[in-house]
């Protein structure tokens, strides 16, 4: 699934014709994929449906970017990596890092929050709507923040702020993958205060272990993820189509 969002051609489109469309499609059943590898569900949807851009003009709506998704997916869309405002990267490692066991001498720190649940280590992140933030604690105080808008902006970047989602089950015959267009969602509108229940918080602050710059530190830095499976209950706008 593609999740680099994009402002080109449209094309326009009623929801009944794309109703009709994905209705006819699951009818088909299992259809052999139109390309290898990954992209494969989204490259064999477009074919089927006669779009050559991702992007639909839809009324009442307004500008629709086509997805796929695979039913049962396990993967997480990773938003952006970027310290939480108010602490750097350098300060979290010197504050809560722990020694290497090979280069004790440098701090390393992994850690992931989950859902926004308090962690082993007593991290855990929290939604303030009144204040549009959230919040990145330890042990119930903060260390550092990211605004709703901040959030709201890379989400939309990444994912795209309004969304025709087909959903399939895959299987594969002899390496070959195949799918069964199963249900479809119009999602509009994405609000960021969903997000914590969806995701994982991850802090990468570690030390090289090998070649020339073994022993000195390393910033994967903090990155916020998304399960894919969730992407619909991520917005304001739910309606299935299919």
């Amino acid at each position: 699934m593609n999740y680099n969002h994009s402002q080109t051609n449209m094309q326009k489109r009623t929801l009944a014709q794309i109703r009709e469309a994905l209705n006819k499609l699951k009818e088909i059943g299992w259809i052999k994929s139109n390309r290898k590898h990954n992209t494969g569900i989204g490259k064999t949807l477009e074919d089927y449906l006669g779009i050559t851009e991702n992007n639909i003009a839809l009324p009442d709506f307004g500008v629709m970017e086509l997805k796929s998704q695979r039913i049962g997916t396990v993967s997480m869309i990773t938003l952006f990596t970027k310290s939480p405002e108010g602490i750097t990267n350098t300060e979290i490692r010197k504050r809560f890092g722990y020694p290497d066991r090979e280069f004790p001498n440098i701090k390393i720190l992994h850690q992931t929050i989950s859902n926004g649940k308090r962690n082993a280590m007593g991290f855990q992140s929290v939604i303030d709507k009144q204040q549009g933030k959230l919040l990145i604690l330890k042990k119930g105080k903060l260390i550092g923040y990211y605004s709703l808008v901040f959030l709201k902006e890379k989400a939309v970047e990444k994912i795209g702020d309004g969304l025709i989602l087909v959903r399939a089950l895959t299987k594969k015959i002899s390496g070959i993958e195949y799918f069964h267009y199963k249900d479809a969602y119009i999602l509009k509108e994405i609000d960021p205060a969903k997000f914590l229940a969806h995701s994982k918080y991850d802090i990468r602050l570690g030390v090289y272990h090998s070649g020339k710059k073994a022993g000195k530190p390393h910033d994967h830095g903090s990155a916020f993820r998304l399960a894919e499976k969730s992407l619909p209950l991520l917005f304001k706008v739910q309606k299935k189509i299919l």
